[in-house]
C-alpha cells in the first residue's frame, strides 16, 4: 500500500480528526494562503485521492479517528472537504 504524501497526510491529521474537525478553519488557511503548506500541492492531492482506485481508508482512519468501512465513504467525505476548501 502506497503511504499519503505529505502535505495531504498532515492536513487530514491536524484538520480532520474525529475529535477536533477543522475544515472550516482549513478553508480559511488556503483561502488567505496562512498556512505552513503548499495549496496547489494539496488541491492536486485531494483530486488523486478521490479519482485514486487505491483504498486509503485504513490510513485515512488511522490518521483522523474516523471509522469508514469503505473506500466510497471516504471518497465522499473527501468531496465533501475538497467543496469546502476549495470552493
Amino acid at each position: 500500500m502506497t503511504e499519503l504524501p505529505e502535505p495531504i497526510k498532515s492536513v487530514l491529521r491536524d484538520y480532520c480528526h474525529v475529535e477536533w474537525y477543522e475544515v472550516d478553519e482549513l478553508a480559511d488557511d488556503v483561502q488567505t494562503e496562512c498556512q505552513k503548506f503548499n495549496v496547489k500541492k494539496l488541491k492536486e492531492q485531494f483530486e488523486s485521492l478521490i479519482a485514486s482506485s487505491q483504498d486509503y481508508s485504513l490510513q485515512i482512519n488511522q490518521l483522523t479517528s474516523n471509522e469508514f468501512e469503505s473506500e466510497d465513504e471516504v471518497k465522499i467525505w473527501l468531496r465533501e472537504i475538497y467543496k469546502l476548501v476549495f470552493p
